[in-house]
Parts: C-alpha cells; sequence; structure tokens
C-alpha cells in the first residue's frame, strides 16, 4: 500500500485507523466516500476448480466460481480481504481510495494463492464496471473472525471433556454450533450439529441429546461439569434453533 499523495509504501504495521500518511502527513482518503471492488476468479492450472472463498474485514462473506466474478462496495479506508481455497488461504491489505479490480487464482503447481489488484481509473471504468450488479454475501456476522471460524468448523471447543458413550470411552468436544465425539478405538469423529438436537434430556448423570429422525446421542459426564455443560447446550440448542 502507498500513499496517494508522496507514494511512499506505508509501513506493514500502519495503524488503520488513522487518516494521514506518516511521512507528508497528506490524507490517505476521502472519508465516507465509497468505491466498487470486482474481484474475477480466474481458476486454476488444473481441471479440478472449485469455489474461492472471500472475507471481507472479518466481518462479511463471499464466493466465487472459476470464470466469475463478484462486485461489492466498500467504504474509503483500510480493508482486509481474505481469501481462502481448500485448505489455501492469502490475506491483503488494500488502502481503499479508488476503485479497484481484482484478479485472483490458486496455483495447484506452488500451493498458493495469488492476486492481481489493480486501480481502475474513469477512462477504464465503463469498461470494466458497465455490467456491475452488485453481488449478495453468502454470510454477514457480527461476531468477526469467530462467526467464520464456526462455519469452517476451526472454532475452539468451549468444553472439552472425558466422557463415555455407551462401552466407549473418548472426549467430547463442546463447540458453539455442535458437539463431537472421538475415541482413540475409533477414528471417526462423531458430530452432532445442534440445529439437528430436538431436545436435551437429563438421564441418570448423562445428557441426552434428542435428534431429529429419533436418534439419541448420550454422553456420560463427569459430576463436576455436569450442570455447566448440560445448561450450555440446553442454552445453545434453543438459541441455535431460534426458541
Amino acid at each position: 500500500m502507498n500513499c496517494p499523495n508522496c507514494k511512499k509504501a506505508l509501513p506493514d504495521n500502519v495503524n488503520t485507523k488513522i487518516n494521514f500518511c506518516p511521512y507528508c502527513g497528506g490524507k490517505l482518503y476521502e472519508d465516507g466516500k465509497e468505491f466498487l471492488i470486482e474481484v474475477v476468479c480466474t481458476g486454476q492450472r488444473n481441471l479440478s476448480g472449485g469455489t474461492m472463498m472471500l472475507f471481507v474485514d472479518d466481518a462479511i462473506y463471499y464466493e466465487v466460481d472459476p470464470g466469475s466474478k463478484i462486485y461489492f462496495t466498500a467504504r474509503a479506508g483500510f480493508h482486509t480481504l481474505k481469501f481462502r481455497h481448500k485448505i489455501r488461504n492469502k490475506t491483503i491489505q488494500l488502502l481503499l481510495g479508488a476503485n479497484y479490480s481484482i484478479k485472483v487464482y490458486y496455483n495447484s503447481l506452488s500451493g498458493l494463492i495469488e492476486t492481481n489488484v489493480s486501480e481502475v481509473d474513469e477512462k477504464q471504468y465503463d469498461s470494466v464496471f458497465g455490467d456491475a450488479r452488485i453481488t449478495p454475501p453468502v454470510m454477514v456476522t457480527s461476531d468477526g473472525q469467530k462467526g467464520f471460524d464456526i462455519m469452517l468448523g476451526e472454532d475452539e471447543p468451549e468444553y472439552e471433556i472425558n466422557v463415555t458413550s455407551g462401552l466407549k470411552e473418548g472426549i467430547l468436544k463442546v463447540y458453539a454450533e455442535r458437539c463431537e465425539f472421538g475415541s482413540e478405538k475409533d477414528f471417526k469423529k462423531e458430530v452432532v450439529q445442534y440445529k439437528d438436537v430436538v431436545e436435551v434430556r437429563k438421564k441418570m448423570g448423562a445428557v441426552d441429546l434428542f435428534c431429529v429422525g429419533n436418534v439419541h446421542k448420550v454422553y456420560s459426564i463427569p459430576k463436576d461439569t455436569y450442570n455447566e455443560v448440560m445448561a450450555f447446550l440446553t442454552n445453545r440448542v434453543e438459541e441455535v434453533n431460534g426458541r
């Protein structure tokens, strides 16, 4: 990112809340103004394809398929754009003081996501944005990164407890949107999404997750955490299902 006035590269650790250049003191962007951003996904070097995920400021999530484009607006200032394809990630910082076109692709040879960021001036505007239609986001979250971590299954568990389920001993990980049970003898992970839980029931020192399809997932939990975990699961299931 460069200062639009003196053209010097801004420091990597620049305070993104300021609106002046640390070198020349000039204003970095015009407050309150909005600009249009085009993101073009050009695919990758093999035919496997796949959707590119885009997270804007840890608040808005978009998807763009190979060969497709999306358009969105953003206020002038500093923005963080995180691109993700499968396990590949790339984050770029953008000082928005003009309209931009960003070409992105996942290089299957290097295993990296690569981006080409270009400013669109007034002469190019019609050719680039002439048929632009604002793309609705897939998801908007007020929880920041945590909200997207939940969606991607990368969030940290609220509880991690040694439990028994039937004849199996293992670890129950309790998350905000799901719980997972795994044992050393079984490589498979048993996942229960709260949206599939009809009711949380007490059962002789165990928690009974009564799921759709008349399915019961029962976990015996140690006494010292039983009441706390029971209350957490009950509240979260009700919140997730809007009860």
